[in-house]
């Protein structure tokens, strides 16, 4: 695995360029030294420009390991009440008598802590998930799907937005999965720590999705879909997470990640437009101009754009333990030929699996491992000590 250019960058710059001179005899009585540098580099220190040194490897929020220890934690408290209290605002279920006959999906919290691209809490996160591995296909649900861009789009559409200067804006929406509607009748147990106090037998009958519902994704991604057609938006052929609108010679592009939106237009008017109406539909959090999109950090220059990944490698490279890994020109030979049973059985294929994946979203700003990463790709049922040496390499 390579080195995110980026950190290579940062670092470099953390150990001083020059050398320094005593300029004071030895003979002289012992004090406080004079230095002088008298190196003609260039330094950081000589220009008067001091940044404090950030680290990839954030020390990361420890978080308790029971719902009562969160309920403890006034944050984790609020995190929750706000989930709660969204959840209630959506009408996601109504309460009803328990009925021997339906079949209960369990439930669980779940606790995040969000993070900035350079290491700083953002903010803490608590989400109410369904177990839908305790549905039953043809029972709880029919089919599912889930809206993800492909690269190759988002790389394209970038391109045509950096060379006729078009408008880039990302929005975040707040949970997004809760707003699709459901067609089956699905019943889960009141959450933990906001049971009714006056029917605590109780259940929920879920009108809205849910996230981790099998079919969670599959609703908000077709209410989501009906509401742009309706606005004029065409559904792309080549990918179904890429709506596009004309309106005489401007033309606007969204694309669409889980519940990450990007929106992108030939008039700053008309994207403006649309965010206000999908602000009155859906329940929007505006981030600004486009500068973090799925592990993308963007940084606008003269020449255009730079992407760089720096966080979310550095995220992937402790997840690795390979936080102090030096990197590699060329990860993989051409001419290496993998071969199935070549090496021992790897012994974690679950963490080969999804440092690969991971690693096809690193191709996005690191182009030069994709052919690594498509060898790799092929070895997911039955990976070897040799393939996940060289995931790691990559």
């Amino acid at each position: 695995m390579q080195q995110s250019p980026n950190t290579a960058s940062q670092s470099s710059f953390s150990q001083p360029l020059s050398t320094n001179h005593f300029t004071q005899p030895q003979t002289q009585p012992l004090s406080t030294p004079v230095i002088q540098n008298t190196n003609s580099m260039v330094t950081r220190s000589k220009a008067g420009v001091f940044k404090p040194k950030t680290y990839l490897a954030a020390v990361q929020e420890l978080e308790p390991h029971s719902v009562k220890a969160f309920l403890a934690d006034p944050k984790w408290r609020k995190a929750m009440q706000d989930e709660y209290e969204a959840l209630q605002k959506n009408k996601t279920w109504v309460l009803v008598p328990k009925e021997s006959i339906w079949k209960i999906v369990g439930n669980k919290w779940v606790f995040r802590v969000k993070y900035n691209p350079d290491g700083s809490i953002s903010k803490y996160k608590a989400r109410l998930v369904a177990k839908g591995f305790h549905q039953t296909q043809g029972v709880d649900f029919f089919e599912t799907f889930n809206p993800v861009v492909k690269q190759c789009i988002i790389r394209v559409i970038l391109s045509l937005a950096v060379m006729h200067n078009w408008t880039m804006r990302q929005l975040d929406v707040n949970n997004a999965f809760l707003h699709g509607i459901l067609a089956e009748n699905v019943f889960i147990y009141q959450p933990e720590g906001f049971v009714h106090p006056q029917f605590p037998s109780h259940v929920c009958q879920l009108t809205k999705a849910l996230y981790g519902l099998k079919q969670a994704p599959r609703a908000w991604y077709d209410r989501l879909k009906s509401s742009l057609l309706q606005w004029g938006f065409i559904a792309s052929k080549s990918d179904t997470s890429l709506f596009i609108h004309h309106v005489a010679e401007d033309i606007v592009v969204i694309l669409i990640y889980a519940d990450d939106i990007l929106i992108i237009g030939s008039s700053s008017k008309l994207v403006e437009g649309v965010i206000n109406k999908l602000g009155i539909e859906f329940a929007l959090k505006d981030l600004g101009e486009f500068n973090y999109f799925l592990g993308l950090e963007v940084t606008p220059s003269v020449e255009g754009l730079h992407l760089s990944q720096t966080k979310y490698i550095g995220d992937l490279l402790k997840k690795a333990q390979m936080l102090d890994c030096k990197g590699c020109q060329t990860p993989m030979s051409s001419t290496e030929k993998l071969i199935k049973d070549k090496g021992a059985v790897f012994e974690n294929p679950s963490l080969y699996i999804s440092l690969v994946g991971s690693l096809q979203y690193v191709t996005l700003t690191r182009p030069e491992i994709a052919f690594t990463v498509n060898k790799l790709n092929q070895f997911l049922a039955c990976p070897s000590i040799f393939t996940s040496r060289l995931a790691k390499e990559c």
